[in-house]
Order: structure tokens, then C-alpha cells, then sequence
């Protein structure tokens, strides 16, 4: 089999590689809460987790003042809050009030450089003004969720509570080709811990030759991308008391 011939072939099964990974998005929102505008919501919990392991050259890069994977974290918040503003949810972080969820304390060295290497290490993060207990998994109609919301409460009635957790895939399976899958699932509650706004957002970095880098803008891109699809789904009037999140 001459050069040419096996560059043709690669091209097409990678082409075929890719367009069998179609992504699933969807958005469910309360009926009551369709049309509501600016409503104020209370970040309780964001992390990020990648099944990866760390680049060694992201790692090198990092030490000499690149991003971390906790930089790399923030800067999905960030698309996060920005996708859910067309949807009227503006969110904020209280850490005080968030903090009350813990169960139990980080462990943290004392040192951000090195917090940041470990997160980076272990690729796990989450918000730093937010509670290391994710919420979004707990079964509805649970008294539960009301103890979480009551928790977090402060003087204004009018607010919600976010839950999100986005999953960063690796995904080897093309040879000499990688890239990540990222998953994004989110839940808001209301005042009284019913669930009013759930959404998925899946999406996929670019194709990687040989390493899958996290860094190099890859995720950021590949979430913004998935955000952008959440925008044009058909928003379901109804929030399931069940979810794939």
C-alpha cells in the first residue's frame, strides 16, 4: 500500500470517527420560571473532573507560569454563566453561604501555587467560593434538597441555587488521534428545593496527534461550542424528577 493511498484511508476513518460522535444536548425549564428574567442565582456547587490524568507537557508549562487545570476550570465557569444568562438566571458565588454545605474541609496546603499543581495533578477542581457537595444527584421529592436549599438561604426570596458538575472525557479510541468528550449537567433549584431549570450540554475538543492536551484553550472551546447548541434546542416546558445528569 503506497503513501497516498494510506493517508486517504486515515483521513476517511477519522472523518467517519468524528461523525459518529454526535453530541446530546437538552434543556428542561418550569413553566412558572419560562418567561422569568434576571433571576438571581446562588452558585452552591461547580467542579470539574477529567478522567485524563495530567499532560506531562501541561504540567512542564504550568510550573513555568501557564495555565492550570484550575485555570482551566474557571474559564468554564465563566461559558457556564454566560449560557445561562439568555435563559434570565444571573448567577453569583457567596462563599460564606455555600461554604455551609461542606462536608468536609479541603485540604489545602497553605500555598496556591501548590494547590493549584496538586488540583492539576489529580485533574479534579472545583469553584473556590463554592461547597465541594454536589446537589444536583439528589432523588426529587426528597426532604433532602429543602435541608441543601435552606442551608445557603439568605435575605432574598426571589433566589435560586445552581448545582454543576462538568465531566471531561479522554477519549483514545482513534489510534493516534485523541480528543476529550466534555459533559456538562446542571440543576437550579428553587426556594423550597424543587427543581426548575436542568440542562445537558455534551460537546468535543478537537482531534489531538499522539497527547490530549487540557490545555491550549481545548475545553473552553469545546464547551463554549456545546453552550452554543443549548441555546437553539427546544426549551421542554417540564422538568423531569428524573435526569441523566
Amino acid at each position: 500500500m503506497n503513501g497516498k493511498r494510506l493517508a486517504t484511508i486515515m483521513v476517511l476513518f477519522v472523518s467517519s470517527m468524528l461523525l459518529s460522535g454526535c453530541a446530546s444536548t437538552w434543556v428542561q425549564k418550569d413553566p412558572d420560571w419560562m418567561n422569568k428574567k434576571n433571576v438571581p442565582v446562588l452558585v452552591g456547587h461547580y467542579s470539574v473532573s477529567s478522567d485524563g490524568g495530567a499532560d506531562v507537557i501541561d504540567l512542564a508549562k504550568q510550573v513555568a507560569g501557564g495555565h492550570s487545570f484550575g485555570d482551566v476550570g474557571m474559564d468554564t465557569y465563566k461559558e457556564m454563566k454566560k449560557a445561562l444568562a439568555p435563559f434570565g438566571f444571573d448567577l453569583k458565588t457567596d462563599q460564606r453561604r455555600a461554604k455551609k454545605l461542606e462536608h468536609m474541609k479541603d485540604l489545602k496546603t497553605g500555598s496556591s501555587k501548590v494547590d493549584a499543581l496538586l488540583d492539576s495533578l489529580t485533574c479534579e477542581w472545583h469553584h473556590p467560593a463554592t461547597a465541594n457537595r454536589e446537589f444536583h444527584h439528589i432523588m426529587a421529592g426528597t426532604s433532602l434538597r429543602k435541608t441543601v436549599v435552606n442551608k445557603m438561604k439568605g435575605s432574598n426570596k426571589k433566589e435560586a441555587f445552581l448545582s454543576a458538575h462538568l465531566k471531561i472525557e479522554d477519549q483514545d479510541q482513534y489510534l493516534l488521534f485523541k480528543r476529550y468528550r466534555v459533559v456538562l449537567g446542571i440543576q437550579i433549584l428553587d426556594q423550597k428545593g424543587d427543581a426548575i431549570f436542568q440542562a445537558k450540554a455534551e460537546g468535543f475538543t478537537g482531534l489531538s496527534f499522539l497527547r490530549n492536551p487540557w490545555d491550549e484553550k481545548r475545553i473552553q472551546k469545546a464547551l463554549a461550542t456545546a453552550l452554543s447548541t443549548m441555546q437553539t434546542v427546544e426549551v421542554k416546558p417540564k422538568v423531569s424528577r428524573f435526569s441523566s445528569l
